[in-house]
């Protein structure tokens, strides 16, 4: 549904909507990861050392991080601008993001070295794409917040990720096996879409 041409939101219904950001979220993710990863690096010794045990080491080997001075909202955004309607989501002010296997985190929200626990939040997403693949995980992520009247906290990729983060800081001393339950459970949170894609490697 991604086409070069302008769209109007407001000449779409809620299931067309949801259907265009969907596939444009992947489309975004998809090219982000592309740009980024060419420029991005190992996680720090210090932080593969904090999250062992949590993650395999393939995983964590796997994963990339790039600083970043803010975190770019997509440009299909312009599309609600020009029709005078809100932005879906505003990703200047989000502290991380994933895009498949690269890790992005903003110098504006985090003017220091990241915390442990939000690489291990977005390790979580890590693994959830290397599960479903990019445009399920985009689809599943838009369904969803579309659903949720907007909420992004209510979207199950996101609960699963601050669920597992929460335990990550309450027992950092005490690794659990997180990768294997995020793959277990990845369907088990009322997830329509099933299925896995290898898009996100």
């Amino acid at each position: 549904m991604v086409t070069d041409r302008l769209i109007d939101p407001k000449r779409l219904n809620m299931q067309e909507l949801a259907s265009y950001l969907a596939d444009s979220a992947g489309h975004w993710i998809s090219s982000q990861r592309e740009l980024h990863r060419a420029h991005a690096r190992l996680l720090p010794d210090t932080t593969i050392a904090a999250l062992r045990g949590f993650f395999s080491e393939e995983t964590l080997n796997r994963a990339r991080i790039l600083r970043v001075p803010v975190i770019k909202n997509p440009s299909f955004y312009k599309e609600f601008e020009n029709a005078g309607e809100s932005i879906p989501l505003d990703f200047s002010v989000w502290s991380a993001i994933t895009f498949g296997d690269v890790i992005l985190v903003s110098d504006d929200q985090v003017p220091g070295p990241p915390p442990y626990s939000l690489v291990f939040h977005e390790m979580v997403h890590l693994v959830q794409y290397d599960e479903l693949g990019i445009f399920e995980f985009a689809r599943r992520y838009v369904m969803n917040f579309m659903q949720n009247r907007l909420n992004p906290l209510a979207i199950p990729l996101e609960s699963m990720a601050f669920d597992l983060q929460l335990k990550f800081e309450n027992q950092m001393d005490k690794p659990f096996f997180a990768e294997a339950d995020i793959r277990a459970n990845i369907d088990k949170h009322g997830l329509p879409y099933s299925g896995r894609r290898d898009d996100a490697r």
